[in-house]
């Protein structure tokens, strides 16, 4: 019988796609803000445009507050204004992110041999300096 060693995809050199497909999945990871961690993936981007669009009219407000669920799963109260600073905030810190991360992207593609998909999978790999 003949054996065959087989490197775990994980470990080798990636391709362009995986390197794009990281850098879109890190784009969007959690943020932290003045009032905790949030999700920032679109779906949460398109929860924080809603909200504040109606916010005014929502029947679950208290003393002026809406209770908004962070990343990991606690609730925070948050008036308006406060949501309107969170969503800023993770907007800002999105496009700041996504500026390194498409800089970076480009830069892995040109390594050889390019960082394996289980580096690409941290963000950290991708934040390092």
């Amino acid at each position: 019988m003949k054996r065959s060693l087989q490197l775990n995809p994980g470990h080798r050199p990636a391709v362009w796609a995986q390197i794009r497909q990281w850098r879109e999945a890190h784009k969007r990871a959690p943020v932290a803000t003045s009032f905790g961690v949030f999700d920032a993936d679109n779906e949460s981007d398109n929860n924080f445009t809603e909200m504040i669009q109606f916010f005014d009219g929502l029947s679950t407000l208290v003393d002026g507050k809406l209770a908004w669920k962070r990343e990991d799963n606690s609730f925070v109260p948050l008036s308006k204004a406060e949501i309107i600073q969170v969503h800023a905030e993770i907007g800002q810190a999105r496009a700041n992110r996504g500026a390194v991360l498409h800089v970076k992207a480009e830069v892995f593609n040109q390594m050889t041999p390019t960082p394996t998909p289980a580096q690409l999978s941290s963000l950290s790999f991708w934040l390092a300096q």
